[in-house]
């Protein structure tokens, strides 16, 4: 079934794209340029594509000028390298089917980890790109097969030691889908052949997801990885092993993987069970240091763990802020230096900007929304001042004023 058909793009169009890199793609669909041997069209979205900092998200592959971008839908909708590379920890085995290949980001990570990697991918432009992508990046163990991963599935009975599918999340009208029943392909009508066909099934879900329904759908033993990049949770991955023998999943595990530039990867493992066991500590008052939780612990929702395991405070039951005397390195979020703690008032807001001429400001299980509470103290934004609006433990409303720490 392996397609080997790759687009044929000469010379001349990477010096198109080379010539105008930087230019206005609107502007360049508008010029008329004469004879060309090459797609123009594919040659402007390349253009178009590199101009949209892609460097950043996939450093490796911008990095190479002959990597050829089917759509700007493509690279919208891709992983980062860091999640790629995130998830390329996660094969086990020396075989690999990534069912939904899309611009192959994931595929050709994943694939470093194994011998053979098969990616499916129903769009024959994706496919062909894809094809002529890998090829320039040294990897030709990657088969690339032009249909949609039901057909494959059908009309072939190979199996592997992992299988990764990232179902589409937008509806016919572009709405967005959370619920794994309405994503395209429905993996849970899938379950039971994917099941049999691999020890690893991956799945990808809308950072969005439910995990507690996430779980029931699964109705099976799954570990979930929450992972985040630069505070900001990109992904949900259902990980589903079938073979027991050599099984590291467990039901109850709920992984958080912080990944920053500075830091890479910090993996915090909690067990839903326990969360529910344990005890919830309030603090009596704000103390010198004030922590917010990277956006992958909030998704998780081990508040409670969270207190017995960096040996913090909760502000309040419903203000998912923490304070220790004693700075907590290791905790897995944003750290600040409280210099100031203020009851919210009409008076306050009247002589805050007196004071405070800037300050970048959040609001935490606080009746007011951050932009309205700036508008209310007429004060701009941004300098080194943080300031915190929230709840605390007798349900008093504060401004806390902090600095990073």
């Amino acid at each position: 079934m392996e397609s080997n058909s790759k687009i044929e793009l000469n010379e001349n169009f990477f010096a198109f794209v080379k010539k105008h890199l930087g230019e206005d793609a609107m502007r360049l669909r508008l010029k008329k340029f004469g004879d060309i041997d090459f797609p123009i069209e594919l040659a402007i979205t390349q253009i178009e594509a590199r101009g949209r900092r892609l460097e950043r998200k996939i450093p490796l592959w911008t990095a190479n000028e002959r990597i050829v971008f089917p759509s700007i839908l493509s690279t919208e909708q891709c992983s980062s390298q860091e999640t790629a590379q995130y998830k390329a920890n996660l094969v086990v085995g020396q075989s690999l089917c990534d069912l939904t290949g899309g611009l192959g980001i994931d595929t050709f990570f994943m694939a470093q980890q194994v011998k053979e990697a098969v990616y499916i991918e129903q769009n024959t432009l994706y496919s062909q790109c894809a094809r002529h992508n890998f090829d320039e990046l040294g990897a030709q163990h990657i088969s690339v097969v032009n249909s949609d991963c039901s057909t494959f599935l059908t009309q072939s009975t190979q199996t592997f030691d992992t299988i990764y599918i990232d179902p589409a999340r937008r509806g016919k009208s572009q709405e967005r889908l959370f619920a794994l029943a309405d994503c395209e392909p429905n993996v849970l009508a899938m379950m039971p052949t994917l099941l049999k066909r691999c020890k690893r099934l991956i799945i990808k879900l809308s950072p969005m997801v439910d995990i507690t329904m996430l779980r029931q759908e699964l109705a099976c033993d799954n570990a979930i990885h929450i992972v985040s990049l630069n505070n900001e949770c990109k992904e949900i991955l259902a990980v589903i092993d079938t073979d027991k023998e050599t099984a590291e999943t467990t039901k109850c595990d709920i992984t958080c993987s912080v990944i920053t530039r500075s830091k890479g990867v910090q993996t915090y493992k909690f067990d839903p069970m326990a969360e529910q066991n344990a005890v919830q500590t309030i603090a009596n008052d704000l103390k010198r240091y004030l922590y917010e939780p990277d956006t992958a612990i909030l998704k998780a929702g081990m508040f409670k763990s969270v207190c017995q395991r960096f040996g913090v405070e909760k502000l309040h039951k419903n203000s998912h802020l923490y304070t220790s005397q004693n700075l907590v390195a290791e905790f897995p979020g944003r750290s600040f230096i409280v210099n100031e703690v203020l009851p919210f008032s009409s008076r306050l807001c009247k002589e805050f900007a007196k004071q405070y001429k800037c300050c970048n400001i959040a609001t935490r299980n606080f009746p007011l929304s951050a932009v309205e509470l700036r508008k209310k103290l007429k004060c701009g934004d941004g300098g080194d001042i943080y300031l915190f609006a929230t709840t605390i433990g007798n349900n008093e409303h504060i401004l806390i004023m902090c600095n990073k720490s």
